[in-house]
């Protein structure tokens, strides 16, 4: 009976102990599985179909222009981690088209070997779309400035476009169609994992 109580107690305290350390601005949802907004924790949905976005926070120490300047190249380099996680998916499916005679192979390069290059060119183009501070937990945690980049749609179809075109690879248009709905779907695939998180 004392072990029920105890529970309940400790629910009760932990319950309010939550409900206090809210850190969603008036106005703002908070996202699914903490008190921060959905546009820290969750940027990829938050943008239209076939874009791509981040978001990066950085401990609030220094001046605005230098903590956003910090945050935009970690949520820069973020993005461009997923790119290349969806390009490793293009080599797959590639060599899988190779392997089956339905794609002639070509003496280019793989699509991982040039990808680098081509997405640090195009994430010049990857804005940051929010730029908000968000006071943290506690005065331990002290507070962070959130930067959320977004690299739009056609911008990210430009992306796999640079991407087939250095690697010299000939793909048919059917090919290259089921190209970009493989780098699509491993976006996707990260989205939903993000959201279940």
């Amino acid at each position: 009976m004392a072990s029920k109580f105890r529970i309940g107690v400790l629910a009760c305290s932990l319950s309010l102990a939550v409900a206090g350390c809210s850190s969603v601005m008036p106005g703002e949802k908070p996202g699914s599985y903490s008190s921060l907004p959905d546009w820290v924790t969750m940027p990829a949905q938050q943008v239209p179909e076939g874009a791509m976005a981040d978001t990066a926070c950085v401990r609030d120490n220094a001046s605005m222009g230098i903590l956003k300047n910090k945050a935009t190249a970690q949520a820069r380099a973020n993005i461009a981690q997923q790119i290349q996680v969806n390009v490793q998916a293009m080599d797959k499916t590639y060599q899988s088209l190779t392997e089956s005679g339905e794609q002639e192979s070509g003496s280019g390069q793989t699509f991982e070997s040039v990808s680098k290059q081509v997405t640090n060119q195009m994430l010049q183009g990857a804005i940051p779309e929010r730029v908000d501070y968000i006071p943290g937990r506690s005065e331990e945690d002290g507070d962070q400035l959130c930067v959320m980049v977004v690299l739009a749609p056609e911008q990210n179809r430009k992306v796999f476009e640079n991407i087939i075109e250095a690697s010299n690879r000939r793909l048919t248009p059917d090919n290259e169609a089921l190209m970009y709905q493989e780098y699509r779907a491993k976006q996707a695939q990260e989205e939903l994992e993000q959201a279940t998180e």
